[in-house]
C-alpha cells in the first residue's frame, strides 16, 4: 500500500507513548525501523500526546459503557461474598468472579484480578492468588470487568469470615475517611499528585492518632502507592497528565499495608469529574464496615 501511495505520504503516526524511537520495544520498533529504511523520506511522529487528549475527556457513550462495566463488576463481588469463607483458596473466590462477569455479559477481564489475604495483601501486585484462606484474615480483591473495551477498576477488602475485627474495623474505617477525604479533592483544576498530597497529609494526621506513626515521613512505610489514575479504554489510560477537567473518569483508591499485622487495606472507586466536584460511579458497590458485615451474614 505504501509503495503505490509514497508519493502522497509524508507522515507516518505511531503510539509510542516515548519520545525516543530506539527505546520503542518489540514489534512497533521493528516496524517503524523498516519503514524508515524503506521510506527513508517518511516522517515518522509520535501520536501519543494526540491520542491521550483525545482519551482524557470521556463523552456519554464512554461514560455508559464505563458504568456498565462497573455494575457487571458489582454482580462478581457480590458472588464472591456469598460464597467467601475461611479455608478456600484465593482462587477459589477468584473463580465466583470470573463465572459472574461472564454470566452478565462482560466482554473482557479489565486485567488480572488479585485476590490477596493476610499478609499477601501487603504485596502491590500480588496475583498468584493460590494460599489458603485464614480465619480472622482480612482478603483484598482488586478487580474488574470490561465491557465493550471499556474497564472498571474495583478494590474492595473483607474479612473472611464475614466479621471484622476491632483493630481491623479501626483501621478499614481510616482508608474509608481517607477515600472520603480524597474524593473532596476530585475536581476541575486539581492533578491526581494534588489529591495524593491530600490524602498523605490526611494519613499523617489519623495514623499519628492510633500510634502507628510518629513522625509525618513514616506513612510511606504504610501507604506506597498513588490514589489515582484515569481509567477507560485501558485500566491505566493515557490521558494527558495536567489538571482534571470535566469528563475525566479517575480512580480513587486509598490503601494501608501494615506487613507486621498482617494486614492490607484498599478501597478503590470510579470516579466522573464533572464541573463543580465528581461522582462516584460505583457508588453501589458496598464499601461500610456495616453494609459489609449485613451482606455477609445473610
Amino acid at each position: 500500500f505504501l509503495a503505490n501511495s509514497c508519493n502522497n505520504i509524508k507522515n507516518i503516526y505511531f503510539d509510542l507513548q516515548r519520545n525516543d524511537l530506539k527505546s520503542i520495544p518489540g514489534f512497533v520498533e521493528r516496524f517503524a525501523n523498516d519503514l524508515k529504511l524503506k521510506f527513508p523520506f517518511l516522517n515518522i511522529l509520535n501520536a501519543a500526546n494526540i491520542l491521550a487528549k483525545l482519551r482524557t475527556i470521556k463523552d456519554s457513550l464512554e461514560i455508559e459503557k464505563i458504568s456498565k462495566a462497573i455494575s457487571i463488576t458489582n454482580e462478581g463481588i457480590k458472588s464472591i461474598l456469598k460464597n467467601l469463607k475461611p479455608g478456600m483458596f484465593e482462587y477459589q473466590a477468584e473463580s465466583y468472579f470470573d463465572q459472574s462477569i461472564k454470566y452478565n455479559g462482560a466482554t473482557n477481564f479489565a486485567f488480572r484480578t488479585i485476590a490477596a489475604s493476610g499478609n499477601n495483601a501487603t504485596c502491590l501486585h500480588y496475583s498468584d492468588n493460590n494460599c489458603i484462606m485464614k480465619d480472622g484474615d482480612l482478603v483484598l480483591f482488586d478487580l474488574g470487568a470490561a465491557y465493550e473495551n471499556y474497564h472498571a477498576d474495583i478494590s474492595r477488602t473483607f474479612p473472611i469470615n464475614g466479621k471484622f475485627t476491632d483493630r481491623q474495623k479501626q483501621l478499614y474505617n481510616i482508608v474509608l475517611d481517607g477515600q472520603k477525604h480524597a474524593m473532596s479533592h476530585s475536581k476541575p483544576g486539581v492533578t491526581t499528585r494534588e489529591i495524593n498530597a491530600e490524602l498523605i497529609k490526611y494519613y499523617q494526621k489519623a495514623l499519628k492518632e492510633i500510634g502507628l506513626i510518629t513522625e509525618d515521613s513514616e506513612v510511606s512505610k504504610y501507604y506506597y502507592h498513588g490514589v489515582s489514575h484515569h481509567l477507560g479504554l485501558d485500566t491505566h489510560d493515557m490521558c494527558e497528565q495536567v489538571a482534571l477537567v470535566p469528563g475525566c473518569v479517575i480512580s480513587c483508591e486509598p490503601g494501608l499495608y501494615i506487613a507486621e499485622e498482617n494486614i492490607g487495606i484498599r478501597i478503590e472507586d470510579d470516579l466522573l469529574i464533572t464541573e463543580d466536584g465528581c461522582i462516584n460511579l460505583s457508588k453501589d458497590i458496598i464499601r461500610t464496615v456495616e453494609e459489609i458485615e449485613r451482606f455477609m451474614s445473610k
